[in-house]
């Protein structure tokens, strides 16, 4: 839930990383939202700057509590320039968005650009935020199917070149494993925020 992986057995690891799962042992963009989706009973009754306010101030809290992973970190950039721009009446594009919250933590710590984390955090958004409408479209099937494997296949494709850099060939089963895993983990993760 936090990004503290101290005590997981390395055994665990490896069977993530066969199963092209790994991402789900790491705190990510989904922990971010995950936050705010806890915290919109309480934000939908505030007005609007202080309902900026405090959503910043949750998503900020959370980047200090999981010690500014960079995945972390790229998704709470995201989200304070999205809620920034839309309450200011300007609502930016996603890939806008994307692009402006990683230029400006680059600018911020230039380091981040060789943490893999941050690449396979950006990665799969850009896949994401780029691929997934597109095919959603050109996918058969029901719509309820269509929109996740469209979602899972954009952000495999978006991480695969540093996937492949980093740690060697795909899994196999790294698709039909997240298909079928995110949506256990969202269950996991809100579970895991109030505890």
């Amino acid at each position: 839930v936090v990004g503290d992986d101290r005590a997981q057995p390395a055994a665990m690891a490896d069977d993530f990383r066969g199963a092209g799962l790994t991402h789900l042992l790491a705190v990510s963009g989904q922990n971010v939202a995950f936050i705010l989706a806890v915290a919109a009973p309480v934000l939908r009754r505030l007005r609007l700057w202080p309902r900026l306010l405090v959503a910043l101030g949750l998503v900020g809290a959370f980047a200090v509590v999981t010690r500014f992973e960079p995945s972390v970190l790229r998704a709470s950039a995201m989200v304070g320039l999205a809620l920034t721009a839309t309450t200011l009446g300007r609502p930016l594009s996603r890939l806008r968005v994307l692009a402006l919250a990683g230029a400006g933590l680059l600018v911020v710590d230039p380091l981040l650009v060789r943490s893999v984390g941050f690449q396979l955090s950006a990665g799969a958004t850009a896949g994401i935020v780029v691929l997934a409408g597109r095919l959603e479209g050109a996918l058969p099937g029901p719509p309820w199917l269509r929109a996740p494997l469209a979602v899972t296949v954009a952000a495999q494709l978006g991480v695969a070149p540093v996937l492949l850099a980093a740690f060697g060939p795909i899994p196999v089963a790294s698709l039909p494993a997240n298909l079928l895993a995110v949506p256990a983990a969202g269950l996991v993760m809100a579970w895991g925020l109030t505890g």
